[in-house]
């Protein structure tokens, strides 16, 4: 989180002051930035918070992720199952996290189908993080302790709900178990992390090997807390896994890592991709790319593929351009994101999508 020396007015987009954001911006203590947004939601209204949130210069991590699960818990409240249209997909899809959670917590179980139908209309990166969402809301309504509980309590919802997306759900699952603050603020001393394992809970045999892959798209973070930030270091540990999936798998996950360590600079994400070895240096720039865009970013994305080494931007535009056809509900949003690629090759590609 960015601290400042002193208080800063931002003007909203809709005229006025923004005194919660400057409150926001201000303050390094995320129960308090709670209460200043819960303001603001009150003050401007859901949609407009999102907004104000989005365009704050508050960085693209995980606690601005989960300060926005607040416009979800409002949402929930206010408008039930169908609030979750109201959500948009900044931060990672955070309101919709934040939604979903308040969901279950509220109805159990039942309600998820509910829910995940509520999402499916919204298209497949939605319904994803949807379902991400759920597995995160299974392991906080379960107890940190049943972790391997919350992983059958995905698979039972792939019986009911078709097309469901079961490795977001288990991916949510163990993303969860790693920050595990959904209790009050603080990881619970249940979650499955052991400081004298750095590949704990992965190593553990009551993890069925059909969750491994999950299991090891979230160990970076783990990892780069017992390394104390040494990428190279984790690059090494990931580089100890003979099975191919789960060996892209933690370099995913170590990339994705690197995204908000770099906190939207573009040298930074040279620089730190730059301490692996091999191809994986060019694989973590790219994956960084799509993540920026995953999480709202649209201008980092195309000055990363831009810079990449020759070698790398195919790998660096065919993700980004996947990403584009993604998230691009209307031909103009496809249209005036593939209109930012330089490179002209991969622009006539973007714009051939259907």
């Amino acid at each position: 989180m960015v601290l400042l020396g002193v208080a800063i007015v931002f003007l909203a987009p809709g005229g006025g002051s923004n005194h919660e954001i400057a409150q926001i911006k201000h303050s390094s203590n995320l129960l308090e930035q709670v209460k200043f947004y819960k303001q603001l939601i009150r003050r401007v209204g859901p949609g407009q918070a999102q907004e104000d949130l989005y365009r704050s210069g508050l960085p693209f991590t995980g606690e601005t992720h989960l300060l926005n699960h607040e416009v979800g818990d409002y949402l929930y409240e206010k408008y039930g199952v169908t609030g979750l249209s109201k959500c948009k997909e900044y931060f990672l899809a955070s309101c919709g996290h934040g939604f979903i959670i308040h969901a279950i917590q509220h109805g159990g179980v039942p309600e998820v189908s509910r829910v995940l139908e509520a999402c499916r209309p919204l298209g497949l990166p939605v319904f994803q993080q949807c379902a991400h969402a759920v597995g995160h809301g299974f392991l906080a309504f379960s107890g940190y302790k049943n972790l391997t509980q919350a992983l059958k309590m995905c698979d039972k919802v792939q019986t009911t709900v078709s097309d469901f997306p079961l490795f977001n759900c288990h991916d949510g699952v163990f993303m969860e178990n790693i920050w595990a603050v959904h209790e009050g603020g603080e990881p619970s001393p249940d979650r499955w992390i052991k400081d004298s394992d750095p590949v704990y809970p992965c190593d553990d045999p009551r993890i069925n090997t059909k969750y491994l892959t999950a299991c090891w798209s979230n160990q970076s973070s783990t990892m780069y807390r017992l390394f104390r930030g040494d990428i190279q270091k984790i690059g090494e540990q990931c580089g100890q896994l003979t099975q191919i999936d789960l060996l892209y798998m933690c370099y995913n996950g170590l990339s994705r890592q690197i995204h908000p360590i770099a906190a939207g600079s573009l040298d930074q994400t040279f620089k730190l991709c730059g301490q692996l070895s091999g191809t994986w240096v060019d694989y973590c720039i790219s994956t960084n790319a799509t993540a920026s865009f995953s999480v709202g970013d649209r201008t980092l994305p195309f000055q990363i593929c831009d810079r990449i080494d020759q070698n790398g931007k195919n790998q660096c535009y065919s993700g980004l351009v996947a990403q584009i056809g993604a998230y691009a509900k209307i031909r103009e949003d496809r249209s005036s994101w593939c209109a930012k690629i330089k490179d002209q090759a991969w622009k006539d590609q973007c714009n051939l999508q259907n």
